[in-house]
């Protein structure tokens, strides 16, 4: 199952913020100071790119623990290479209790993104399945806000997109008209 359009972006989002503020955490941890704003906005343009290619549909844990850990060795070098202005407050960790760090915490919320999304797309498929003109709602944003040009639309191309609906009850009542059986015998 694809999903453009709002929910998408929502999704790359969440894995933008989710990637910057654990780097950024990281960086504040071992350094005692916060990356300069630059830094972070510089950050976003590099993560944003995966993340909408990474949004257009569910993706297993080992494909995000890979696409944060990818963003998390850009955004430290990222980090540690434009300076941050003051100067430095602690003394930077080993290198190898920084990389644990990381990992760790990359492992950890490789699993957190991983629980929202298989909830995401289980309530996604429940709301589908239960209320099918959500769906076509769902369905006409989708392809409106993600279609580059405006197309024409039929009638036999918008009966396709519609779901049946259920005929009227009163289609299938029966009319009668007029007195009882019984009484119309008597009154002749």
């Amino acid at each position: 199952m694809t999903v453009p359009g709002i929910l998408r972006e929502a999704r790359a989002l969440v894995f933008v913020l989710v990637c910057l503020s654990l780097s950024a955490t990281l960086h504040t941890w071992a350094h005692g100071d916060l990356p300069p704003l630059i830094a972070l906005v510089a950050g976003a343009g590099l993560v944003v790119p995966l993340a909408i290619v990474l949004t257009g549909r569910q993706r297993g844990l080992p494909l995000i623990a890979g696409a944060l850990a990818v963003t998390q060795a850009a955004l430290h070098a990222l980090f540690t290479l434009v300076p941050a202005g003051a100067g430095h407050t602690m003394a930077m960790p080993a290198p190898g209790a920084m990389l644990t760090a990381h990992v760790v915490a990359g492992g950890l919320t490789a699993l957190w993104l991983h629980a929202g999304e298989v909830a995401l797309w289980r309530l996604v498929r429940r709301l589908a399945h239960r209320l099918p003109r959500l769906g076509l709602l769902f369905a006409l944003a989708a392809r409106r806000l993600s279609a580059p040009a405006p197309r024409r639309c039929t009638r036999a191309r918008l009966a396709d997109l519609a779901p049946a609906l259920p005929e009227p009850t009163w289609l299938r009542s029966v009319v009668r008209r007029g007195p009882p059986p019984a009484l119309a015998v008597t009154a002749r």
